[in-house]
Formats: C-alpha cells, structure tokens, sequence
C-alpha cells in the first residue's frame, strides 16, 4: 500500500530524546535517505515532521532533512513552513487559550520549579508547555500539582502526559492527529495516503490519523500495541528499517 506522505516524530525516532550527542552513523544515513526521497530521488514517500519540539529545533532539522512541506510542531500547536520562514498557530488555539497557558507558566517558573529543582522548563514554546527532568517518577506529582492549579484558577482545559523525559503539558484538543487532519486538506491527502512514525503515546493521536503506523523498538508500550509494525532496532536505525517497508514506498 505505497503511500504520498510519510508523518515522523523527532524525539526516539529520528534522534534519541534524551540530552546526548546523536549516534551519527545511523543519523546521516537516514539524512541521506530522507533528502534523497524528499527530492524525488528514490521510491520512498517523501517525509514530513510531526514533533513536540519548539519551531527553532525543527527549522534545522528541516534544513537537514530538506523538508518540503509544512511541519507540525509543538505537538499540533504549531505549523511551521521553512520557505517563508512562517509559524502559525494549528487549529483550537485561541488568544483565551493562550492566555490561560502563560498563566500555567508563570505558575511553573515561580512555583514548581522551586520544588522540584531538577526539572527544566523547556524555552522556545509558544502554545505547549514541556518540562524535562531525568527524574521521571517525579511526573505525577508535578502533574498532580499543575492539575491542582488550573482548577482553582478555572482553566484552561489541558492534557498532560509523559514522554521518556518530558511531562508536556497541551491544550486539550490541540494534538498531533488534528493538526494532521488539517494539514491533510493543504496537501490534497487523505487517510490512505499518510503513514507515520511515533514512539510515545504523544502520537497516539497520528496513529489514529494514518493508514500505516510504524515505531522504533525503544517506543512505549502502549505505542507498541497499536502499531502496524515494531522495528527491532531503536531510534534512527529503526526508523531506517521502517523506510524500507513497502508500506512506505511513493504512490
């Protein structure tokens, strides 16, 4: 079932998510790999980015990987175009939502980061929130305690959950699969047409945009129950083990 797009996460699959340099062997064998589908060059899909990082974090990988069409960042909340160097926001952002999300990161900087010192919040993001931290058991109760602010201050209605080092923090509704279903309509696609990549259950959402899902061995559980196919090898060797599936071939 040759595919027109191909919709990949950053963080676990193209690259490790974990703050380490990259194994760089297997990394630019995928940059080739993707460059050369991405320029028609090969019988591969072409490929896009569908990512919970910040806009500046993806307008290099973009550059890399010679990217042609709009990437989905910020976990949905975000497209961004490399041509024209344009952000904008994805669709159920609004200026109240937005308002509400600085509100819960004043909250984090002035509060939750004192009491739990070892978390980072990550800069660049304008409509997500994520914080990092090695110490992953510690995720419930920053959850439990940002939950707790947002109900005395009245919203805004998020969803919180965690990746392998960071606890993201969204607008509910705002995700990877309706940023996608959007994007679908400028690219003239529909849901034969895409297959993704994901590792997290933050891509839970693409899972249930595409025809084809497929995730590198170091993926989550709950990830993995829901795949199409499980590479047996992780990160950037995984995904280029999953590029040579005849799923993923170009329509």
């Amino acid at each position: 079932m040759p595919v027109r797009w191909i919709i990949a996460d950053v963080d676990g699959c193209l690259s490790p998510e974990d703050s380490v340099a990259w194994d760089l062997p297997p990394f630019l064998r995928l940059v080739e790999t993707v460059r050369r589908a991405n320029a028609g060059e090969s019988d591969i899909a072409p490929l896009t980015l569908c990512t919970g990082r910040p806009q500046p974090y993806v307008e290099v990988l973009m550059k890399l990987f010679d990217v042609r069409a709009p990437a989905i960042v910020e976990n949905g909340a975000v497209f961004y175009t490399l041509p024209d160097n344009t952000s904008r926001y994805g669709p159920g952002v609004t200026e109240d939502k937005l308002l509400g999300l600085r509100a819960v990161r004043a909250y984090i900087e002035t509060d939750l980061l004192a009491r739990f010192p070892e978390a980072v919040l990550q800069f660049g993001k304008e409509a997500q929130l994520s914080l990092f931290s090695r110490r992953t058991e510690q995720f419930a109760e920053m959850q439990r305690r940002i939950e707790a602010f947002v109900a005395e201050r009245g919203g805004p209605d998020l969803l919180i959950n965690a990746s392998h080092f960071y606890l993201n923090i969204s607008l509910r509704g705002v995700n990877k699969g309706n940023a996608l279903r959007a994007l679908m309509g400028e690219l003239g696609v529909g849901h034969d047409d895409l297959a993704g990549i994901g590792d997290t259950v933050g891509d839970l959402p693409l899972r249930e945009v595409v025809a084809f899902f497929a995730c590198p061995a170091n993926s989550q559980d709950e990830i993995k129950r829901v795949a199409d196919y499980v590479s047996p090898f992780p990160f950037a060797e995984g995904v280029l083990d999953i590029l040579r599936r005849p799923e993923m071939r170009r329509r």
